[in-house]
């Protein structure tokens, strides 16, 4: 059979879908934000006149969060080669950081991936850092992360480490005078800021510190939750004001002597040992930064869960991953970035 020709299609510029690159994007884009292709569709119906089926729509977002993928995909390898000797070597452009110190934190959110079950998703989030004002009395005022980009995957650390990179050279973190990095103790994240940013700031996430101390309570007050709760409002602001050392003390002198220490007290000393150099909290905050990965717990929450984790949802791996290159791209605040369709 062969191939039919539409001369006014191409005058004016349809695509392959029949539809002009801007409608395309816009009924792709409420696909992407919607938590549910069949109102997604509807939707734009409603608004356009436009018939669209949830099923096309549902293909439509595949088809072009795959182009995506791969173009991501693409990025990452490229800005982690090594060029090979015979190879002329291109200087690329790095770009200006939006403020002299970047912010960068990863984390992991769960999603029901189909015939593989809950499987992590990577994310990072990067931020620019507008630093708290210091007042008269020597107090910082509370400082502001603006600006966010995100990157996330189904991705082994290695992969994530490239697509980390990558979001970082495009956020100009090469430039940035300081690169503060904030996270939990996940060893594997702190693998990877060491290897990308020589310029950093390493901080402990409060709240994961405050989750480790809340068992170091419960452990050690078992049967009496005032006292725990006592022990618990103290020691936090101690963290808070002295660092970790006075805490580490207390715990100390709560346990008797040459007694085994409890399971939980053993995690969390070790936990704090291993992060007592991203702990210095006062420090931190004298200097107006920020000691929270709000950023990154923000962005696994409007990222990943608010579109992909809806009652009974399930994802195919490459459906998941359209979706999430697709929704980092549109929560970046660079959707027109996207090739026309």
């Amino acid at each position: 059979m062969e191939r039919a020709f539409f001369p006014w299609d191409e005058a004016l510029s349809l695509g392959e879908y029949s539809w002009t690159p801007q409608v395309v994007q816009d009924v792709l884009r409420l696909g992407v934000l919607i938590p549910s292709y069949r109102d997604a569709a509807e939707t734009f119906t409603e608004l356009t006149g436009l018939g669209v089926s949830k099923s096309s729509l549902q293909r439509l977002v595949g088809l072009e969060g795959k182009k995506q993928v791969a173009r991501e995909e693409t990025e990452a390898k490229a800005i982690s080669a090594v060029p090979k000797v015979e190879e002329e070597v291109v200087w690329r452009k790095i770009p200006e950081p939006d403020s002299p110190i970047m912010s960068v934190s990863s984390d992991g959110v769960m999603v029901n991936v189909r015939d593989e079950g809950w499987k992590e998703v990577k994310i990072v989030a990067i931020s620019a850092l507008e630093k708290g004002n210091v007042t008269s009395e020597g107090e910082a005022a509370a400082p502001k992360l603006s600006k966010h980009s995100y990157r996330a995957g189904l991705w082994d650390a290695k992969t994530f480490t490239n697509h980390h990179w990558a979001e970082a050279c495009r956020r100009g973190l090469e430039k940035a005078e300081k690169v503060l990095c904030i996270s939990d103790g996940a060893v594997w994240i702190w693998m990877m800021v060491f290897m990308c940013f020589p310029k950093r700031i390493e901080i402990l996430d409060f709240w994961h510190a405050l989750e480790y101390l809340g068992e170091v309570a419960n452990a050690l007050f078992a049967e009496d939750d005032a006292a725990a709760k006592t022990w618990f409002s103290k020691q936090k602001q101690a963290l808070l004001t002295q660092g970790v050392r006075p805490v580490l003390q207390s715990i100390r002198q709560a346990m008797p002597r040459h007694q085994p220490l409890p399971e939980a007290v053993r995690i969390a000393v070790g936990y704090f040992s291993r992060n007592r150099h991203r702990m210095h909290y006062p420090h931190y905050r004298a200097q107006g930064l920020p000691i929270g990965s709000g950023a990154v717990e923000s962005a696994c929450k409007t990222v990943v869960q608010a579109r992909m984790k809806q009652a009974g949802m399930r994802w195919s791996r490459e459906g998941a991953q359209a979706m999430l290159s697709l929704r980092c791209l549109l929560l970046s605040g660079r959707w027109h970035e996207l090739a026309s369709p």
